[in-house]
């Protein structure tokens, strides 16, 4: 059963990595696939919610932060190594891969190589699916805009040649139940600190 699961997984791959080439998505995939690009907007907006006297997106705020945190803690930390499957460039041949600068077609491997760069689940996956759920949760009309960046980053790791589709699925599948488990954190919060403030006020 394994086989046909790997076998699928594998030509999946080659149909987005190598059949979906195209110089528009050469030039667009490494993009939203490299967080450096984001992280100024990201931290200016994550202040700005902090900043805000507003309960809610105060919340939201900090517990987003703890979210991610603690999906690619576990995601890389543990679940990555139990599971131990190598990256697509260090097991196939013939990849349209890029190396952080530059793209290039792997060259044939006779044997997959050892390491401990591992794939499954895929961390971007899995932080971004568990954001997108947490914020569509308390901002459901911006829903389909958080699908959209998860979904195209996702398909943006098996593009530049990082993931196997199966690993991206799976990663969203962690992400989501990371992000349920976390509304109910953030839900809880909104009580502890409503309930303060009611106790506050009447006294």
């Amino acid at each position: 059963m394994w086989k046909l699961i790997e076998h699928i997984d594998i030509n999946l791959f080659y149909l987005i990595n190598r059949g979906g080439k195209n110089s528009l998505f050469d030039f667009v995939m490494p993009i939203l696939s490299d967080m450096k690009y984001f992280y100024i907007p990201l931290a200016l907006l994550w202040v700005f919610m902090v900043a805000k006297k507003n309960l809610k997106t105060r919340m939201i705020a900090v517990t987003i932060l703890l979210l991610i945190t603690t999906s690619d803690l576990i995601n890389s930390r543990v679940l990555k190594p139990v599971f131990g499957r190598a990256k697509p460039y260090y097991t196939i041949s013939n990849i349209h891969y890029y190396n952080n600068t530059t793209w290039t077609i792997t060259s044939k491997l006779e044997k997959a190589i050892k390491t401990k760069k591992y794939a499954f689940p895929s961390s971007h996956a899995t932080n971004l699916f568990a954001a997108a759920f947490f914020l569509s949760y308390y901002y459901p009309k911006f829903f389909p805009f958080f699908y959209l960046i998860a979904i195209m980053v996702g398909y943006s790791r098996i593009y530049l040649g990082e993931h196997y589709p199966f690993d991206v699925i799976a990663g969203g599948i962690e992400g989501t139940l990371f992000g349920l488990i976390f509304v109910w954190i953030g839900n809880q919060i909104m009580v502890f600190f409503e309930r303060k403030g009611k106790e506050r006020h009447n006294f």
